[in-house]
């Protein structure tokens, strides 16, 4: 596996898997074949409504020793309605059954996005998030985040592919 080292000095694996679109009843075994595999990079989301199933995969890969939980990097993202929520980060954490994720991103540059921000700064500070992450964020959303950030975004997350190509 191949890592990449953030600005904070925390290494992310190039390569992981991703859960968008996995039903919850196919994420456990997705997600616990991909640790066996080798994959170390695991990523979810509120919004896929599979946090649950990813940390109950993540479970059955350390309790079957395959993996010690510091050999994961997992990342999730924040919707724009829970940004305002003071329990969301740790709601996350409880549904995916851990203590810390390694990668907390705010979803999308909607609603009340600096507030998500703030959100997600305190997770930062308190060690339930080891780096942050802003997802789809461009222009003068970035800009305004950017210059209000204690903690400045050590991922920025952008859709690109064949059907996408932002030319810009």
């Amino acid at each position: 596996m191949e890592y990449t080292k953030l600005s904070n000095g925390i290494s992310a694996p190039l390569l992981g898997i991703g859960t968008f679109q996995i039903s919850p009843a196919n994420t456990e075994n997705a997600v616990y074949s991909a640790i066996k595999d080798g994959y170390r990079l695991i990523d979810t989301a509120n919004t896929y409504m599979n946090e649950e199933a990813v940390g109950k995969g993540i479970k059955k890969a350390v309790d079957e020793g395959l993996v010690n939980r510091s050999d994961l990097f997992v990342s999730t993202k924040l919707w724009p309605t829970l940004y305002e929520n003071d329990h969301a980060v740790n709601d996350t954490l409880k549904r995916l059954g851990l203590d810390y994720v390694d990668l907390l991103f705010i979803h999308q540059p909607a609603g009340n996005y600096m507030a998500g921000y703030e959100n997600i700064e305190q997770a930062y500070k308190d060690g339930r998030a080891k780096s942050l992450g802003i997802s789809n964020m461009y222009g003068d959303k970035l800009d305004n985040l950017l210059s209000h950030a204690e903690i400045k975004p050590q991922v920025g997350q952008y859709e690109l592919h064949p059907y996408f190509t932002e030319k810009d």
